[in-house]
């Protein structure tokens, strides 16, 4: 166990004169900063093979060319960058069973568009334009990766002999990003291993990317601006437009007029919220009913763009001291770096940039959208307070302003730092205070998508000058009185708990994993209650409007408790096709009943608008069905009292300037960079808009979209993927030999037997060797693990079943007699035998292994199934017939059921199952 195994990775730049790419250590791994090439993290190593791996760092400590990494037990990894560019990672006291590490880079979206990729000695092939048939781009074992990009600069990687490499379109997975990652072999006879990257810019060539509109040079679309004139000739055209959009009458501030007092609303003189006959409003100062339509980015934001060290591809570009100047940005440091292609063409059209004037301008159309507030990340103006335009702000908590956040907690301070709440206050009386008495402020947004459920894993490897470690620790100290049981219950040889505050603590174990669930939400009740007290000593009128949290961060029973407790509203960035209400009616229960507002999301059109997105749909009138869709079925909850799009103005072409040459680039805005309204998505989204309140009012049903996307329950075929094992499978609840494929989700919306789908739902896993097929499903489940039935009867309380057809793939009906149903128990039959094959003529033993949740709330269930017992042998590339469902007993007998794709007649029809493809 204290062998000392090093392994050095060399990664010598090599590059031409232009630029040197920059390598860094950082929390999140080795940063290579390789200029207008892009920005990337080759992550850490994580020890694949250990007993209970992967394992991962559980403390770094990350300085310039130096970083300490350290693992469960006395495993430890040094990393040093060489001036050279090598980079030396030496293992010291690897773990028994460690067999190989593994390594991932993520690979900007933005490197499809013209962009290649070569692994080994395959053939150069372009990142697909289009999403494809299946994500995995390339899996295989080879020792060069190289990456280029449409000017034809390169970096190329020499990784390890004998690696695995595997390339992924995340697009799979609702992430436009793409992933490549290598497992390389550990070797304890050879100590030596070396990775090479070399940059390349020879033979760059010239390639505009953009117009001088800022358009996309190489692509023709509705609505392209050809010349100047196009854009002065507008002037004329928006007049006609926006003079003919007839919306509904509003009062002062866009509520509904009349309705206070026909639903008994008050009057306060500020934006709060009230519950009248079982259903949320939002109350404007005057006492009416107000939907909240608010446009995050209102102005000139994200149509921002870094030019510097790319100036080449643009068609055209100012000088920094021309009529052009005020499209440059406004902040010093940033400002001869970053245009905005938008900003100048204001100035063509209209002769100048006056921002005053091109707010008032904006607040006059999007008013006459059916648009009535002012979202995230825009601030406000005399322009707003002119024309009477609510707004929403943000609440200084970040970086900047309270002076650092915790080491790997993106945008948290510290709650149980003393110097925290001092600067919160002084902050506080300072922002809030001058704004208490504003009518137009609805309220206050308080962070930006923080990952919450990052918590339990970043405070244990912190150090002991961060006072949460400290306070970990005490209550560490607090609950087991002595190092000994500490020990007992973490699997650790601490020697004190003083020793504690400066060490990574591994959770390996269940009681640790429960001990970090209460320390988090001793964390988030700090965290908020810090906030709203202090927020409170300055402004009584105002809302706290949440923490737009991204779905799987709502996700969470005990945030959305204690957040419930000290905000008025919890806001979701919630980007989806289908809304799924049973998700969101979930975070409405769980936060004691507040209301919500969906504050972040959008789709683009990238055919019909010259730019890619997140959700893309084919036109820009589907763009405004989706809208319609979203907006309508949110409002019909009963509890979503307002949206916010994303955004005013499209993503410039080349990118958002604070992320460099890494930004989004997105079909976002109402309005394209020549400042033209996308009037076919308008035309849809405006009978949301203005018909709102007939929906909240039960005056007619939500608008629903006849496409399958839109629709949760909708039966599309699903299409699983069975990729290979990548080692020897251990039924252990760990995803030892597991492929690093994302999970297939069962949500409660998918519930096809039962009354009441709230707090079941599940995930699972899939994938195959020679002999067995496997599954690890993870399940949501209030009474878990409870079946005492054996044999045919187990799917009569909880416990998984497997659908699973290798023949006539189309035939539809009554299952065939190749087809079989695998019931899996998670209770404790009386025979022992956890499961049973239905449709089989034999019975052929299936190794299952059921563990609890760490939070009592659910359970684990791991099976190997032998192809043997399902009646063929498969082979790389075939489909077959498969569906997965999720039983849910309480002792007497099943009460409900989950199924991936099919319905409550799986056992007895095959028509509706889905599909599984088996993979490498």
């Amino acid at each position: 166990m204290k062998l000392i195994f090093s392994v050095v990775l060399a990664l010598a730049i090599t590059v031409s004169a232009s630029h040197a790419a920059t390598l860094t250590t950082t929390n999140d791994g080795v940063s290579i900063d390789a200029g207008s090439f892009g920005h990337f993290t080759l992550t850490y190593p994580s020890l694949e093979g250990p007993p209970g791996g992967p394992l991962k760092p559980i403390e770094k400590t990350a300085a310039g060319s130096k970083a300490t990494l350290k693992y469960a037990g006395d495993a430890r990894v040094d990393v040093s960058i060489g001036p050279d560019g090598s980079i030396t990672y030496a293992f010291i006291n690897p773990p028994a069973g460690f067999q190989n590490y593994r390594m991932d880079m993520l690979i900007d979206f933005a490197f499809n568009e013209g962009g290649t990729w070569r692994i080994g000695g395959g053939d150069t092939t372009a990142f697909p334009k289009e999403k494809p048939a299946k994500p995995h781009l390339y899996q295989g074992n080879a020792n060069t990766f190289t990456l280029t990009n449409i000017e034809n600069k390169s970096m190329a990687f020499e990784i390890p002999p004998y690696s695995y490499q595997e390339l992924n379109d995340n697009r799979e997975w609702n992430w436009k990003i793409y992933n490549w990652m290598f497992i390389a072999p550990f070797d304890r006879g050879n100590p030596r291993a070396v990775v090479k990257v070399s940059q390349n810019d020879t033979g760059a060539k010239r390639v505009i990317v953009a117009d001088r509109f800022g358009q996309d040079a190489t692509l023709d679309f509705p609505d392209k601006v050809k010349s100047e004139a196009d854009l002065k000739a507008d002037i004329a055209r928006d007049e006609a437009y926006y003079g003919g959009l007839q919306p509904p009458k509003t009062d002062t501030y866009g509520g509904l007029p009349g309705s206070g007092a026909a639903l008994g609303l008050k009057a306060t003189g500020y934006f709060h919220v009230e519950k009248e006959n079982g259903k949320w409003f939002l109350v404007d100062p005057d006492g009416s009913a107000y939907f909240h339509f608010g446009i995050c980015g209102f102005g000139p934001s994200d149509d921002y763009t870094y030019i510097k060290g790319r100036e080449e591809s643009y068609e055209w570009l100012p000088s920094y001291d021309s009529e052009f100047r005020a499209a440059f940005h406004p902040d010093p440091y940033w400002s001869r770096d970053t245009f905005s292609f938008y900003i100048a063409n204001q100035i063509r059209k209209y002769g100048k940039y006056d921002p005053n004037a091109f707010q008032a301008r904006m607040i006059d159309r999007v008013r006459k959208l059916g648009f009535n507030a002012i979202g995230a990340f825009s601030g406000s103006g005399q322009a707003a307070r002119d024309a009477k335009f609510p707004w929403v702000s943000s609440l200084p908590l970040g970086t900047w302003s309270l002076g650092g956040q915790v080491e790997g907690l993106r945008g948290f301070f510290d709650p149980f730092d003393p110097q925290t709440a001092a600067k919160m206050d002084t902050l506080f009386a300072q922002s809030v205070a001058p704004s208490a008495n504003e009518p137009l402020l609805i309220g206050y947004f308080l962070e930006n998508e923080q990952a919450f459920e990052d918590i339990p894993r970043v405070i244990p490897g912190l150090k002991g000058s961060q006072p949460a470690k400290i306070h970990l620790v005490q209550m560490l100290q607090e609950k087991y009185g002595t190092i000994d049981a500490f020990n007992t219950a973490w699997g650790t040889k601490a020697e004190s708990f003083d020793s504690l505050k400066n060490a990574g603590l591994p959770v390996t174990t269940a009681t640790a994993s429960a001990d970090m669930n209460r320390f988090t939400g001793l964390f988030i009740e700090a965290y908020y209650r810090l906030i709203h007290d202090t927020f409170r000593k300055y402004d009584t009128n105002h809302m706290l409007i949440g923490n737009r949290w991204q779905p799987v961060t709502a996700n969470n029973e005990q945030l959305c408790r204690i957040a419930g407790k000290y905000c008025e509203m919890l806001s979701l960035n919630y980007y989806t096709y289908g809304v799924d209400k049973a998700f969101l009616k979930r975070l409405y229960d769980w936060s004691g009943g507040r209301p919500f507002m969906l504050s972040e999301f959008y789709w683009s059109s990238p055919a019909e608008s010259g730019l890619p997105g997140g959700s893309e749909v084919k036109t820009e009138k589907e763009r405004g069905l989706a809208y319609r869709n979203y907006v309508d079925q949110a409002a019909s909850t009963g509890f979503v009292v307002g949206i916010e799009w994303f955004t005013l103005l499209d993503q410039a072409r080349t990118g958002r300037w604070f992320e460099k040459y890494n930004g989004e680039r997105a079909n976002t805005g109402l309005f394209n960079v020549a400042d033209r309204p996308y009037k076919d998505f308008l035309s849809e989204a405006t009978k949301a808009n203005y018909g709102i309140y007939d929906v909240l009012l039960g005056k007619r049903p939500p608008f629903a979209w006849d496409d399958p996307r839109f629709q949760p329950k909708g039966k599309g075929q699903k299409m699983a993927l069975i990729p290979r094992a990548v080692g020897a499978i251990r039924l252990n609840g760990t995803r030892d030999g597991w492929p690093g494929n994302p999970p297939e989700t069962v949500p409660s919306s998918r519930l096809v037997m039962g009354a009441d789908g709230t707090g079941f739902d599940g995930s699972f896993r899939l994938c195959w060797d020679d002999k067995d097929l496997y599954v690890m499903a993870q399940v949501t489940d209030p009474t878990p693990m409870k079946n005492p039935q054996k044999g045919g009867d187990i799917w009569n309380g909880d416990g998984v079943e497997l659908f699973v057809g290798s023949e006539s793939l189309e035939q539809g009906g009554a299952p065939l007699f190749t087809d079989r149903q695998v019931l899996l128990s998670a209770g404790q039959p009386p025979d022992g035998k956890r499961s049973y094959i239905a449709h089989s003529p034999t019975q052929m033993p299936c190794d299952v292994f059921v563990a609890p949740s760490v939070d009592g709330k659910g359970y684990i269930l791991e099976a190997a199934i032998p192809f043997e017992a399902l009646a063929f042998t498969p082979k790389d590339g075939q489909v077959i017939r498969f569906d997965l469902g999720i039983d849910d007993g309480e002792g007497n007998g099943r009460i409900r059921q989950l199924m991936w794709s099919g319905g409550d007649r799986n056992s007895g029809d095959r028509t509706d199952w889905g599909r599984a493809k088996f993979g490498r």
